[in-house]
């Protein structure tokens, strides 16, 4: 225990005796008593320990030895001589032989027929053909422009047969049994019965008015007309002219041309164009 502690308590024991004596001594008389008021003052020291931390920015410095290697200067190094380049032997390097280009085939029926037949196989303007005498029977194509084609058919007695009047560029069979044809307008006309079908590059191309022989100038498939009115003409030909289907009336529909088919006719209809098969 501490001294300061140890030397309160004694003040406090003594104070509390000395009470106790004048308190049993209160009852006799004798002479007057004096009151004593002891203070007693206690004192405690409490140790307090203060820890202060604080921050020290330390920069430290320090030194390396650096070694520094000096760089060698070169020596003089020797030009390398020129090494002689070695020219190799030409060796004898095989010419190709060119290939021959291929020629298109003659249709040997039809340049044979042409030619066996001459004038009547020759190609014919407007005028009046008698059949097997001065015009070939088969399958003529018009090569003209123009919508004032006008073509007819007839036997012995000058009877009609067939006729067409209109669009230039389509084909008329001439039979056996004819007896005359007159072409007139239709420009020049071409015998193409043997001709062989090759389908132009321009085949699926926009088609305008005009007749289109299938498989050669037109692709078959769907084909649909872009333009508008209610005076549109479409007709679907076999080879010896015969109606197989027609339209005529609004613009904007659909054809579909067979492979079958011969001739297509287009009139006043805008442009087709190519849908697919």
């Amino acid at each position: 225990m501490p001294c300061t502690a140890k030397r309160s308590l004694l003040l406090i024991l003594t104070a509390f005796s000395l009470i106790t004596l004048l308190s049993a001594c209160g009852g006799q008389q004798g002479p007057a008593v004096a009151t004593v008021i002891v203070t007693v003052v206690h004192t405690q020291i409490a140790q307090v320990t203060v820890e202060v931390t604080r921050e020290v920015e330390v920069t430290r410095v320090v030194e390396l030895p650096v070694t520094v290697t000096p760089t060698p200067t070169p020596k003089n190094t020797p030009t390398p001589s020129n090494t002689p380049t070695i020219t190799p032997t030409p060796t004898d390097t095989a010419t190709p032989t060119p290939s021959r280009t291929p020629t298109a085939t003659p249709n040997l029926a039809q340049t044979a027929t042409i030619e066996a037949y001459g004038v009547l196989a020759s190609p014919k303007r407007d005028g009046f053909y008698l059949v097997g005498t001065e015009i070939l029977p088969g399958k003529w194509h018009s090569t003209g422009t123009g919508d004032g084609c006008y073509w007819a058919r007839r036997d012995s007695n000058q009877e009609l047969i067939d006729n067409h009047f209109g669009i230039a560029g389509g084909t008329v069979t001439v039979r056996p049994t004819d007896y005359e044809i007159e072409f007139d307008g239709c420009g020049t006309w071409e015998y193409v019965e043997n001709a062989e079908k090759v389908l132009q590059p321009d085949a699926t191309a926009p088609k305008d008015d005009g007749f289109y022989t299938v498989g050669v100038e037109i692709a078959p498939g769907k084909w649909r007309s872009t333009g508008t009115g209610d005076d549109c003409y479409w007709a679907r030909l076999d080879g010896n002219q015969n109606l197989l289907d027609n339209h005529f009336g609004n613009a904007g529909g659909t054809v579909t041309i067979r492979s079958t088919d011969y001739e297509v006719s287009f009139g006043d209809c805008g442009t087709w164009e190519y849908l697919g098969p």
